[in-house]
């Protein structure tokens, strides 16, 4: 069998979207929302990292980084920050939000489908226990796509149509 593969494509995604959402989160902080869900959901895909880490050790996966997107409150987490700060809300960050909410999106798409991948994979080797976990991981994972896609409807119109 090989669901170590399966894990690992998780685990990359999820990986990937963490640190696609700290960084939406730091540089457009003066969108509050944006801000501190951004960080609640990159939070939410370390928490699966940490839940999956087991099983990626038992099948021999590449283990998840635990630390992936964390809001170290780094230089480069400050300097998003402060440049966010300084911009403002203005025509050009209203596109680069937008622009921003799709790239995470994107990934977000990415952790959904991977999650799926993994969940069949499960329910063929018959791991009951994996199995439950991915459920509910990717229930969780369609949530942040759904946060993402609302958003971006939201901005979108705001940004192309009112500009």
């Amino acid at each position: 069998m090989k669901l170590d593969k399966a894990v690992e494509l998780v685990t990359e995604a999820e990986e990937d979207l963490a640190e696609k959402l700290v960084k939406l989160a730091g540089r457009h902080a003066t969108e509050h929302d944006v801000y501190h869900l951004g960080h609640q959901l990159a939070e939410r895909s370390r928490g699966h990292l940490a839940r999956l880490k087991p099983f990626a050790e038992q099948l021999g996966a590449k283990a998840p980084d635990g630390e992936t997107g964390a809001a170290d409150g780094g230089p480069a987490d400050r300097l998003r920050r402060m440049s966010a700060a300084v911009l403002g809300r203005s025509e050009a960050t209203g596109m680069m939000l937008l622009l921003d909410l799709r790239d995470a999106y994107l990934v977000a798409q990415r952790v959904e489908i991977s999650w799926v991948i993994l969940l069949q994979a499960a329910r063929a080797a018959r791991r009951v226990e994996l199995e439950n976990l991915v459920t509910t991981c990717h229930e969780e994972a369609e949530g942040t796509a759904k946060w993402l896609r609302t958003h971006i409807k939201v901005s979108a119109p705001q940004v192309l149509a009112t500009g």
